[in-house]
C-alpha cells in the first residue's frame, strides 16, 4: 500500500515519514501513465500503488501550466479563481476513490464528500446568480 504507517500525532506531521519517502513516485508517474494510458487495469494498479498525496501533487502540477496558458491567452491572470469552488471537492473525491479502491474505511470521507459537494454547488450557484444579475443590468442599460 502506498500509505505511510503513522503511530503518533508527531508522525502525522513529519514530512520525513509522510511525504519524502514517496517523492520518487512523483518523478516516475508521468512515464508510467504514458506507458499505460490504454490499459485500464494497469492504470488502476498505478493509481493504487501511488501515494494519494503524490497523485494529487501531480494533478496540481498538471493544472498549473494549463492555468498559465489560459491566463496568457485571456490576459486574465486569475484563472484558478474560476475553479476554486470545485477544486477542493475534486481533491476530496480523489482521496475518497483511493480509499474505496484500497478497501479502507470510508464513512467519514463519504460524509466529507457530501458536505464538500453541497458547498461547491452553493458556490457555483452564487457565481451563476452574479452572472445573471450582470446580464440583467446590462440588458436594462441597453
Amino acid at each position: 500500500m502506498a500509505l505511510p504507517v503513522v503511530k503518533s500525532l508527531a508522525d502525522c506531521s513529519s514530512l520525513q515519514k509522510t511525504v519524502y519517502p514517496y517523492m520518487p513516485q512523483l518523478y516516475d508517474l508521468p512515464q508510467q501513465l504514458l506507458q499505460s494510458w490504454n490499459n485500464p487495469t494497469e492504470l488502476q494498479h498505478i493509481y493504487l500503488a501511488t501515494n494519494p498525496l503524490i497523485s494529487a501533487f501531480a494533478f496540481s502540477l498538471f493544472l498549473a501550466p494549463v492555468f498559465l496558458v489560459i491566463s496568457e491567452i485571456n490576459k486574465n491572470y486569475s484563472q484558478v479563481d474560476r475553479l476554486w469552488s470545485i477544486l477542493p471537492t475534486i481533491y476530496n473525491v480523489h482521496y475518497d476513490i483511493y480509499a474505496h479502491l484500497s478497501g479502507l474505511d470510508t464513512q467519514r470521507l463519504d460524509h466529507l464528500i457530501a458536505f464538500s459537494t453541497v458547498w461547491s454547488v452553493s458556490q457555483l450557484l452564487r457565481i451563476v446568480e452574479c452572472l445573471m444579475l450582470m446580464v440583467v443590468v446590462v440588458a436594462i442599460d441597453v
